[in-house]
């Protein structure tokens, strides 16, 4: 009777750690870097369906804004201040659409003192909203001088060990909605790092 219960434990846990480990999601699409436009340049605004994880999902827990959180890798420290919207309420609306406005978050990324694997490079390109439907939005491709100050980095930007750099990073946004999540998407990111927009 034991060995029966003990041999029924073992298939019960087996199955349980095969159910973990299968999973219907496709992993997102990570975001395709943009070059820093000219001031007289059309924005774009990119809606970007995606089959992110759910919120809940293991490795997934949203931080609060204003938490910092460390890479897997132990390279740089990432955290997100705030996010507001609307902004920068005398640039062109994004691409002259009447329901889309701008919105921005203060971000900032930190490389660690002692690390020196690989050089770290960041760019407004990482960073993407997440809305309550999955669809994400990237950062706007165009700057306008009454984008939010000081502005995070457009294009690539390295940083040495010890560095950080903090700045609004602004996004195309629809009016009448607002994202849940601003996400991290760097290479360095398994599961990239979400933070919880209020």
């Amino acid at each position: 009777m034991t060995r029966t219960l003990h041999l029924a434990a073992a298939l019960l846990l087996a199955a349980t750690g095969l159910a973990g480990c299968a999973s219907d999601e496709e992993p997102a699409a990570a975001p395709s870097p943009t070059p820093a436009a000219a001031t007289s340049a059309a924005p774009t605004a990119t809606a970007v369906a995606t089959t992110s994880p759910s919120p809940t999902a293991a490795g997934d827990t949203p931080l609060a804004l204003g938490k910092s959180r460390p890479s897997p890798d132990g390279a740089v420290v990432s955290t997100v201040f705030a996010y507001k919207q609307p902004v920068a309420r005398s640039a062109p609306r994004p691409d002259e659409q009447p329901n889309f406005e701008w919105g921005a978050a203060d971000i900032k990324v930190c490389v660690n003192k002692g690390y020196i694997e690989n050089q770290i490079v960041v760019s407004n390109s990482s960073w993407a909203l997440t809305y309550a439907d999955d669809t994400q939005i990237e950062a706007s491709s165009t700057g306008y001088d009454s984008f939010p100050k000081p502005e995070y980095p457009w294009g690539e930007k390295a940083l040495a060990p010890g560095r950080c750099v903090r700045g609004w990073i602004t996004f195309p946004v629809p009016a009448r909605k607002r994202p849940v999540f601003v996400e991290y998407a760097a290479d360095s990111e398994p599961v990239p790092p979400r933070w919880a927009v209020k």
